[in-house]
C-alpha cells in the first residue's frame, strides 16, 4: 500500500532528512503548485513534506537560446506534443514530519534520506484533514488549505505564545483579525480586546457578545509614566519630571488617605502642581509643567473620566469581545490608552493566579493593530515596554499579544520576534520579508520567496498554534466595518447628485 493518492514523480539529485528535489511526471493529472502536500517512503516510515517551490524548463529551450525562428519551432512542437518529453517540471520539497506520528497528533521530524530514485505521491485528503482539521477541544477554524479542499483549524492554546499577523495594505490583514476574534468568542467563549487605531471594526457580527468603547481610564488607575506620557514631557526635562512626579505622588498619598475622592482626583493633582510653584526657585520649570497639564486637560478631558470603572472586568468583560476605538486619538494618547490596558491586564492576571479571588478571572488575547506604530524599532514607547512584558510572560498567566502590522521591519524585534507563531499574507518589501524570516524560524527562504505573489486572503502560516506550516485561504470574514480602500468614484458621484438634489429643492422653495 503506498503512502500516497497518486504518483506524481520521482526524488532526483542528493536528497537530506529535510529536502529533497523532485521531477515531475508528464502523466500526472494533477494540478501541481506550491503549497501542496506530497508524501514519499524512506526505510523509517512515510514522510509528508510541503512543495516550497516549483520551476519549469526545457532541454530544447535553455537560457542561452538567441534565435527566434528555433524557439517558435519548437514551441509549435511542444503545443502538438511531439516535444513534450524534452520539457520538465521540478520542485523543492520541505520534509517535515513521518505519517504515524501526525496521525497519532505529534510531530516527528524525518532523520533518514529518501533515496534518489524513490516515487513521490501526493497526500491524501483524508490524511491532511486528520492532521489540519482536528475535532479535538481548542481548535477553530479560519480558512482552509490553499491547495486542497480541507478546513484549516489553529490551536487556541497555543495561541497563548504569541501571534503576528502581517501583510501589506490590502493583504488582508483586518480580515483574519475579524474571522479569528469571531470564531474565538462564538465558538470558546473566549475573551479578547482589540485596539482599533483606524475605527474600523464593528461588532463581526457578535451582537450582544461584542463592547465597543471610547476609552475612558478612571484617572486614579494611572501610572506616573502614564500621565508623564500624556504630557508629553521631553525625555531630557528632568527637572520637570520631578516636579511633576512629586504632585502625582502627593495627590495619591491624599488619595489613599481618603482626604480626596475619585471625582476631584484630578483637580487636586492639578493644585499640587501649582504649588510646587511657590516652593520652586525656577518658576518657568513649574509654569512649564501647568502648561502641560493645562495640555491634557484640553487634550485627554473625555479620557480621564472619574466616572469610569475601577474593576477591570467591568470595562473589559470576560467572554466578550471589547473593542477600544482609538480612532480619534492621536499617537501619544494610543500609546497611554494601549499601554495602561496591558498593564493592567498583565498584573491583575498575575494577582488571579496567585489569589484566585482577586485581579482578572480569565485568560485573555490582546491585538494590537498597527503595532508599527504602537510598538517602534526606532523608538522606546510604554506600549513596547508592556508588550514586550507580555511577550516574555504573559502566557504563564493567560496574556496573549497579537500584533498587527504592514511594515514588520519597523516593529520592535525584541517583540516580534517572540510571537512564536505567525500569518504572513502578501509581503512585497525585500526589506521586510528578510526582516520577518530573521524573526520566524520556521519560514524557509522558498516559501518567503512566495509572500509577493499571493492573492488577497492567502497565507503562510507557521507556529506551535499550526501542526505544520501551510498556505491557507483565510475564510472571509463579512462582518468588519470597513478597512478597505473608498470608493472615491461613487463619492464624488454621489457628492454630485446630491448637490443637484439640493439645487432643485431650493428652486422648489423659491
Amino acid at each position: 500500500m503506498s503512502c500516497g493518492e497518486e504518483s506524481v514523480g520521482w526524488i532526483v539529485g542528493e536528497s537530506s532528512p529535510t529536502r529533497s528535489l523532485v521531477i515531475f511526471s508528464h502523466d500526472s493529472k494533477l494540478n501541481l503548485s506550491a503549497g501542496m502536500y506530497l508524501v514519499t517512503e524512506t526505510s523509517r516510515g512515510c514522510v509528508l513534506g510541503i512543495l516550497e517551490s516549483l520551476v519549469s524548463g526545457s532541454r530544447l529551450l535553455p537560457s542561452s537560446v538567441t534565435d527566434p525562428n528555433s524557439v517558435n519551432s519548437v514551441i509549435s512542437a511542444i503545443n502538438q506534443n511531439e516535444m513534450l518529453s524534452e520539457t520538465y517540471l521540478k520542485g523543492s520539497v520541505m520534509w517535515l514530519s513521518y505519517l504515524d506520528a501526525l496521525e497519532k497528533g505529534s510531530i516527528d521530524s524525518p532523520k533518514v534520506p529518501p533515496l534518489p530514485g524513490t516515487i513521490v505521491y501526493s497526500a491524501k485528503k483524508e490524511d491532511l484533514e486528520n492532521i489540519f482539521s482536528p475535532n479535538d477541544k481548542g481548535w477553530i477554524k479560519i480558512g482552509k488549505l490553499s491547495t486542497v479542499d480541507v478546513d484549516y483549524k489553529i490551536n487556541i492554546n497555543k495561541l497563548q505564545r504569541h501571534l503576528a499577523i502581517l501583510a501589506v495594505t490590502g493583504g488582508g490583514k483586518s480580515n483574519t483579525v475579524c474571522i479569528l476574534s469571531r470564531n474565538i468568542i462564538k465558538e470558546l467563549n473566549g475573551t479578547i480586546v482589540l485596539f482599533d487605531m483606524h475605527g474600523e471594526y464593528g461588532d463581526l457580527g457578535l451582537g450582544d457578545k461584542a463592547n465597543i468603547r471610547k476609552p475612558v481610564i478612571n484617572p486614579v488607575k494611572l501610572s506616573f509614566e502614564e500621565i508623564k506620557d500624556l504630557s508629553r514631557l521631553p525625555e531630557n526635562a528632568i527637572n520637570q519630571e520631578r516636579i511633576l512626579r512629586h504632585a502625582w505622588s502627593a495627590t495619591i498619598k491624599d488619595f489613599n488617605n481618603n482626604k480626596i475622592n475619585v471625582a476631584n482626583f484630578m483637580d487636586k493633582f492639578y493644585e499640587n502642581a501649582q504649588a510646587e510653584r511657590e516652593l520652586a526657585k525656577n518658576k518657568r520649570e513649574v509654569d512649564g509643567v501647568l502648561n502641560k497639564l493645562d495640555d491634557i486637560k484640553a487634550m485627554y478631558d473625555e479620557v480621564l473620566d472619574p466616572n469610569a470603572p475601577l474593576e477591570l472586568k467591568d470595562i473589559i468583560e470576560p467572554g466578550k469581545l471589547t473593542i477600544f476605538d482609538l480612532s480619534e486619538f492621536d499617537e501619544i494618547g494610543a500609546d497611554a490608552v494601549v499601554s495602561h490596558f496591558l498593564r493592567r491586564l498583565l498584573q491583575e492576571r498575575k494577582l488571579w493566579k496567585k489569589t484566585r479571588s482577586n485581579g482578572y478571572p480569565v485568560p485573555v488575547f490582546t491585538v494590537i493593530e498597527e503595532a508599527h506604530i504602537l510598538i517602534p524599532s526606532k523608538r522606546n514607547t510604554l506600549t513596547s515596554y508592556w508588550a514586550s512584558r507580555i511577550a516574555r510572560e504573559g502566557r504563564k498567566f493567560g496574556v496573549g499579544l497579537i500584533l498587527v502590522s504592514q511594515r514588520p521591519k519597523n516593529v520592535n524585534s525584541d517583540v516580534l520576534s517572540q510571537t512564536n507563531n505567525k500569518i504572513i499574507l502578501k509581503i512585497v518589501e525585500p526589506q521586510d520579508i528578510e526582516y520577518v524570516q530573521d524573526a520566524s524560524e520556521e519560514l524557509s527562504q522558498d516559501l518567503a520567496e512566495l509572500l509577493p505573489g499571493l492573492n488577497p486572503g492567502e497565507a503562510i502560516i507557521i507556529g506551535s498554534m499550526a501542526k505544520l506550516p501551510a498556505l491557507v485561504k483565510i475564510e472571509l470574514c463579512n462582518s468588519k466595518k470597513s478597512g478597505g480602500d473608498i470608493d472615491i468614484v461613487s463619492e464624488w458621484s454621489n457628492m454630485n447628485e446630491n448637490k443637484e438634489f439640493l439645487e432643485e429643492d431650493l428652486k422648489s422653495v423659491f
